[in-house]
């Protein structure tokens, strides 16, 4: 059975829905394997200079750095409404998504998705030229009822397994024998771990995206050959 990852990020426990949406994965042969980052956590809170009790922005920042960078999620989830003047969901899940991309981290490849209870008020707050222009820029997988969490986040999962991506893929099978020595076939890379060239390829490296160029043109060579093509 295949296993499905989620993280999802919230000051409170969804058990029912995500309970709901293990038993429909299960029924189309998945397994969910879900991680929660709970906000309401003591360790991501402090006092601010009133003394009230507030989230600390960085230690969550450097907490999803350290734990979740490199890590294959299927899809990261955010409620939007934290309880905090000063964080909601849409700006972390911003955050996370543009930290992703830029510094290459594992996490990128995700599907992103917000979720609210009361999404009539998120669209009010969001009805300005400039923040909707944001928020399409940011290019948020989907935009989820809570009340509905089960069946959107199901929906999700399913329809990637109808999409390919190649590099991840060889990122995958090459971490399967991360200590195998690469020797032949590509001069570059000649000498390194498997793992070294999946680490060239996840970071976009030009010898990693050469690599892969070189990969499918022999493969195409051998399946001519294999086939007895004729030109």
């Amino acid at each position: 059975m295949s296993v499905t990852r989620l993280l999802y990020i919230d000051d409170n426990k969804i058990d029912s829905q995500i309970e709901n949406l293990r038993k429909k994965l299960k029924g189309v042969g998945f397994d969910l394997d879900e991680t929660f980052l709970n906000l309401n956590d003591e360790k991501f809170k402090k006092r601010d200079e009133n003394q009230k009790v507030v989230l600390d922005i960085n230690k969550i920042k450097d907490f999803i750095i350290e734990n979740y960078s490199q890590e294959n999620f299927d899809i990261v989830a955010s409620d939007y409404d934290y309880s905090d003047d000063k964080l909601d969901g849409y700006q972390l899940l911003s955050w996370i998504k543009n930290q992703s991309n830029s510094q290459k981290y594992r996490l990128r490849f995700a599907q992103f998705c917000l979720y609210s209870a009361e999404q009539d008020k998120l669209v009010v707050e969001l009805n300005s030229p400039d923040k909707i222009k944001k928020l399409v820029k940011l290019k948020i997988d989907d935009f989820i009822d809570r009340n509905n969490l089960a069946n959107e986040l199901f929906s999700l999962f399913i329809k990637p397994k109808e999409k390919y991506n190649y590099s991840k893929h060889l990122i995958g099978y090459l971490e399967k024998y991360p200590d195998l020595v690469f020797n032949n076939v590509y001069p570059k890379f000649k000498g390194k771990q498997l793992s070294d060239i999946a680490h060239e390829i996840d970071k976009d490296l030009p010898n990693g995206i050469d690599f892969q160029r070189n990969l499918v043109e022999l493969t195409i060579a051998h399946l001519i050959e294999l086939n007895k093509f004729k030109d």
